[in-house]
């Protein structure tokens, strides 16, 4: 059976696990080698089945564990150019590690895992998002760190039984918070973060096209509540006609999960 688990969701680290019967990927290690380490085994998953390590972007909070993970678990690194570039550049990876480039529309393998990245608009070059197509015929999907939704991200979401997708902020909350202006101004941009409303439209609208399984991801601790993101997306569905638990089943990314999605 295949497994989806976000393990760590926020501003303080992102890291989600997604594997079948032949082993599994990670997308993104922005907590501690030792929290990764322990977050699997919490959950009897076997590291050393990870195969690669899916990096969408190289701000800490989706890095920071990345250095000391591959050098107890040297895999290859799929990640855009510019991506890579700075990863080398901080001193985050070297020529020891493998790496793949993977830039807009490209794919590639590993094992029976079909990877594929698609570009987002964030406040860093390179930034990106995947899909994992498995041997099973399931395709899931882990996007966050965006600041607009396009129709070319929602054509490479479609078809995907599970999209775990940003739903980071409320705007009156963010407007109304303790962040800087220019903070504020940073996360509502174009090249920031989604607001729940975005998101839920977003999946409404997936949901018409197949998919029946979301997870709420990256929801930010200061301007945000999981009841609010978790209502704006109740709400969109409705009004597809959608039931809870029915027709569709929605989770939300804890700061550091616990639960595993069997898909």
């Amino acid at each position: 059976m295949a497994k989806f688990f976000p393990m760590f969701s926020g501003s303080e680290g992102n890291a989600t696990y997604i594997g079948g019967s032949n082993g599994g990927l990670l997308v993104d290690v922005g907590v501690s080698y030792k929290r990764i380490k322990q977050s699997l085994q919490n959950a009897e998953i076997e590291l050393s089945g990870i195969k690669a390590v899916l990096i969408t972007h190289h701000h800490s909070d989706h890095v920071k564990g990345l250095k000391v993970f591959l050098k107890n678990n040297p895999v290859p690194v799929v990640a855009s150019k510019e991506t890579v570039y700075a990863l080398e550049f901080q001193g985050i990876i070297n020529s020891e590690y493998p790496r793949i480039y993977i830039d807009e529309l490209q794919s590639t393998n590993f094992e029976d895992m079909l990877v594929k990245s698609f570009p987002t608009s964030h406040d860093c070059k390179g930034s990106c998002c995947y899909t994992v197509t498995l041997g099973t015929g399931q395709k899931v999907a882990v996007c966050t760190d965006l600041g607009v939704m396009t129709d070319e991200i929602v054509n490479a979401l479609s078809g995907s039984t599970l999209v775990m997708l940003e739903s980071n902020h409320d705007p009156v909350m963010l407007r109304l918070g303790p962040y800087t202006a220019e903070l504020k101004l940073r996360i509502a941009s174009k090249e920031g973060h989604l607001p729940n409303a975005v998101c839920a439209q977003t999946l409404a609208q997936l949901f018409t096209l197949g998919t029946n399984r979301f997870v709420l991801a990256h929801l930010s601790e200061q301007n945000n509540t999981p009841e609010k993101a978790a209502s704006a997306t109740r709400a969109a569905l409705m009004d597809k006609g959608a039931k809870e638990n029915e027709d569709y089943i929605l989770y939300i990314a804890e700061k550091e999960g616990k639960r595993v999605i069997n898909i």
